[in-house]
């Protein structure tokens, strides 16, 4: 797939695009419904969007290409100047056995705050769902995909608002604690039952450095982050310092979804 076949994309949305990046409508609403988990407040800390310790790292825009649960994924991610200053626009362009499907968001390139996101969307359905978020509160609608009246839903938004909840964009590299045994809480939006959305704390460790050498001829040496998330879940990130920052990542390491997705090639935009 070219650089030209992008631009001629043939949407076709379906319950498969979760699938794709390792998840399902069925597992999200199972997340979205189940308990919080503990987490000692003095142990492990917690690092909000803002936190003036972040230090966003300087790239130049990119595309890289992973592995997908249906073969091929690519992640264009770019910088630019926006209302309130520099922002970072992240796409993510996923090939489906009957189409392409797209996702977009951007990111507030200082906070690393979400502040818009836009995608088909299989929480509360198939829909597509376009969101606005601030440090406060969010805006969003829903629009079913088989056809129907749009939905409109907004409401307050805790932590800070929230980070990039799939780890493909600088924000990993960004952290300002990344030892060994480094442990933390970064908050990531989660649908809820009644097409609500709330922001909730998930657990992060740093496991280790690890020297990665992909068959794609990819290496790094690569800071190894393992997430536990509200529903129990494990996920692993391999990140580097320098783009793509996301590497590799094991997503719900032994579970039903289990599947590993890493770079398959990077290209400077």
């Amino acid at each position: 797939m070219t650089k030209r076949t992008y631009r001629r994309l043939f949407f076709n949305f379906m319950p498969a695009f979760a699938l794709a990046l390792g998840a399902s409508g069925a597992d999200l609403a199972t997340e979205a419904s189940a308990q919080p988990a503990s987490a000692s407040s003095d142990a492990i800390e917690t690092i909000l969007p803002g936190d003036e310790r972040l230090r966003t790292p300087e790239f130049e825009p990119y595309e890289v290409e992973y592995g997908s649960a249906f073969g091929r994924f690519y992640n264009q991610v770019r910088k630019f100047r926006g209302e309130g200053g520099d922002k970072i626009s992240v796409l993510n362009i996923i090939e489906m056995p009957n189409g392409v499907i797209v996702d977009h968001r951007t990111i507030d390139a200082k906070t690393l705050r979400i502040e818009t996101f836009n995608s088909p969307y299989f929480a509360w359905g198939p829909e597509f769902v376009f969101m606005r978020a601030t440090e406060k509160k969010y805006d969003l609608v829903r629009v079913p995909i088989s056809g129907g009246e749009p939905i409109y839903a907004t409401g307050d938004l805790d932590h800070n608002g929230y980070f990039d909840s799939l780890g493909f964009s600088p924000t990993f590299a960004a952290l300002p604690q990344l030892d060994t045994g480094a442990k933390f809480q970064l908050p990531k939006d989660q649908p809820r039952k009644g097409g609500t959305v709330d922001v909730v704390l998930s657990s992060f460790e740093v496991i280790g450095v690890e020297r990665l050498e992909l068959a794609s001829g990819v290496s790094c040496d690569c800071t190894v982050i393992q997430e536990t998330s509200q529903g129990g879940a494990i996920h692993k990130y391999w990140i580097s310092d320098q783009a793509p920052f996301l590497i590799q990542r094991h997503r719900d390491v032994g579970g039903k979804r289990d599947f590993v997705s890493a770079v398959i090639s990077f290209t400077p935009l």
